[in-house]
């Protein structure tokens, strides 16, 4: 793990114990200021092993090292929803139980494996690692309008691969703004 993400998990580890972050914006030439907050649950060691099994210990050590000392929830909560879930234990079983359910059910064949950790809630896509993928250029937010099958193909055709830190680093540095 690089210095910048663990500097990204300090300041989102601030965030979090103050219950806010300030984003200001500009929008038709007028500054907005907007506060959000966070709805965060510690993950146990006890857990973690638990997530660490169910994933076949197959995801990057940057992701374990976030649940240890980031937790699990809602993140940057705005007016309206917030930007992104991460799931716990549970929900991990549960929503990859669906997706395996889905690709079974899909009319082609998806070739890739998925594991996904959490939703994007501006349009409710999910958010995962491409687990086939040899590097660590394996995560994505992956667009409900697609079918899994075509996954990596839109990921590789629109270049949107990333390393699950580099995601989270941009995703501090914007304050949530970015987090697609």
């Amino acid at each position: 793990m690089n210095a910048e993400y663990l500097h990204a998990l300090d300041e989102l580890n601030n965030w979090i114990s103050n219950n806010k972050a300030i984003i200001e914006t500009t929008s038709f030439g007028k500054k907005k200021t907007e506060e959000v907050t966070f709805n965060i649950q510690s993950v146990s060691n006890q857990d973690i092993e638990i997530i660490k099994e169910l994933t076949n210990n197959c995801l990057p050590d940057s992701y374990y090292y976030f649940l240890q000392e980031i937790g699990v929830g809602a993140f940057f909560i705005g007016e309206h929803s917030s930007k992104f879930e991460l799931y716990n234990a549970e929900q991990l079983e549960k929503y990859n139980t669906l997706i395996k359910k889905e690709i079974e059910e899909e009319d082609e064949i998806t070739k890739e494996r998925y594991f996904m950790i959490g939703s994007h809630c501006s349009m409710g896509d999910w958010m995962g690692f491409c687990t086939s993928k040899s590097d660590l250029v394996n995560f994505d937010v992956y667009c409900h309008e697609y079918p899994i099958y075509d996954y990596a193909s839109i990921s590789d055709e629109l270049k949107s691969w990333r390393s699950f830190e580099n995601w989270i680093i941009n995703v501090v540095k914007t304050k949530g703004e970015d987090s697609l």
